[in-house]
């Protein structure tokens, strides 16, 4: 469920998001470096960097696991394969399967319109299931607005979320636009209680986790460290634990709660068929404007991973599974004090044979005078990617900020190097020219790739 809780870092550059998950895959057969992969995974635990839990199968055979960090700070308490973790939006893919099962059972069509329903929100009449399914409904996202933290620890009922839902100014026309929004998967969630006059809670263990013997995943509750489930963090200086969003208010946006193996076990028994029909799959898979019915999809070189990611209080989570060779990821944390995409992309590298490079953090950043960073001021691009990033100082901060993005502070970790370390992105500056006294340009390392940019001013 993304929020105002959610962790930003995701947000951040993001024109280099889309760019930085695509790599060239090997050519060779799967050789995955494991012992490498233990090794980055560990040393990002140990230096308070993510906590994980990670699982992998191909075809729904195990190909690799690793748990690293803690599932409680506070009792001392390791991740282990039986921690189970809030998966925030991922649950949006169970809940759209839930939909899917009703239209196959002739409940419901993609074009029932929600003022079936819900007739008093804006535009019910025109909005149907698939415009919700597919965030092209028009409704604002009831987590984006100002007063979500006055009210996201406690409980709400369906009348006090939709009541918000059905205060809100519609964005778009149904189906003009696509627009994330946690107030479609909400609604969602209430049009099946309705249908099966149960609590969404009994449909998930009854439609999905039963069948699928999936004992750790299930409607979210208070978190209860005794039952294997984990707490989140932040960091400030150490592991801040985090306030917890009460579990009925992201509802069918991203109230599950699941293990890692459990999650990718949900995702292969999707994909082989055994929730839904071929077609409904198909129609789940068909893209626009980047997202299908409950499920996106994010590209590693040619391959292609469908699936979800996830964030809800200080969770991250992703999923995805590669339809041509059935390889499933599942990546969940608690902890994020890093580049989440970068931690995606070295499982990925490795799961295809390619090499990855393991963390330095034993630098410490430095201080510089205000007069040496003036050197690195101005306008630099690249050829590589079609982004001008300016640099200014500023309280004695060198500060960075891409076209369309919000400005970072960069930390020096010598006279040339600068590092936003919650991004994963390191610029080694080029030493300044004696002449003019400015360096004329930089290279951008981040999630394995590097991008060089010369100074236009």
């Amino acid at each position: 469920m993304e929020s105002m809780t959610t962790l930003r870092l995701m947000v951040f550059w993001a024109k280099f998001a889309a760019i930085l998950f695509t790599f060239p895959t090997a050519a060779q057969s799967f050789d995955p470096h494991q012992a490498d992969l233990d090794t980055y995974l560990t040393t990002l635990s140990d230096n308070n960097k993510i906590m994980t839990a990670v699982y992998v199968t191909q075809h729904g055979v195990p190909r690799y696991e690793h748990y690293a960090g803690l599932a409680s700070v506070e009792d001392n308490v390791p991740i282990s394969a039986q921690t189970r973790f809030r998966i925030g939006s991922v649950s949006k893919t169970f809940t759209a399967v839930l939909i899917m099962q009703l239209i196959e059972k002739n409940k419901l069509s993609l074009d029932t319109k929600l003022s079936q329903f819900f007739p008093a929100i804006p535009n019910a009449a025109q909005i149907n299931i698939k415009h919700l399914l597919s965030h092209r409904s028009g409704i604002f996202s009831y987590t984006d607005d100002p007063d979500y933290m006055n009210f996201m620890t406690t409980p709400q009922t369906e009348a006090q979320l939709v009541s918000r839902i059905r205060g809100y100014q519609p964005l778009f026309s149904p189906g003009s636009q696509h627009k994330y929004s946690n107030s479609n998967y909400a609604l969602l969630g209430f049009i099946i209680e309705s249908l099966y006059g149960k609590p969404l809670k009994e449909v998930i263990a009854k439609n999905i986790a039963q069948p699928l013997n999936l004992n750790s995943t299930y409607y979210g509750n208070s978190i209860e460290i005794e039952e294997n489930e984990a707490s989140s963090y932040r960091y400030n200086g150490h592991w801040v634990k985090q306030p917890e969003t009460h579990m009925s208010v992201p509802h069918g946006a991203g109230a599950i709660v699941s293990s890692a193996k459990d999650t990718n076990r949900f995702f292969t028994a999707l994909f082989e068929g055994k929730l839904i029909s071929t077609d409904s799959l198909k129609a789940m898979m068909q893209l626009e404007d980047g997202y299908g019915l409950g499920m996106t999809a994010a590209p590693f070189g040619e391959k292609q991973f469908y699936g979800h990611f996830g964030g809800i209080d200080g969770f991250v989570s992703a999923a995805g599974y590669n339809t041509e060779d059935g390889l499933n990821i599942t990546v969940l944390s608690n902890a994020v004090n890093y580049n989440f995409n970068d931690v995606l992309i070295a499982v990925l590298k490795t799961m295809y044979g390619l090499s990855i490079d393991i963390p330095d953090f034993s630098a410490k950043p430095i201080v510089l005078s205000e007069k040496f960073l003036s050197a690195f001021e101005g306008q630099f691009a690249s050829t590589q990617v079609p982004i001008k990033i300016h640099f200014w100082v500023e309280n004695g901060s060198l500060m960075s900020q891409a076209e369309g993005q919000g400005a970072l502070p960069l930390t020096p970790y010598s006279e040339t190097e600068f590092r936003f370390d919650p991004a994963g992105i390191v610029i080694n500056f080029d030493e300044p020219n004696d002449a003019s006294s400015h360096s004329n340009g930089f290279v951008l390392s981040q999630g394995g790739g590097k991008y060089e940019f010369k100074r236009q001013q």
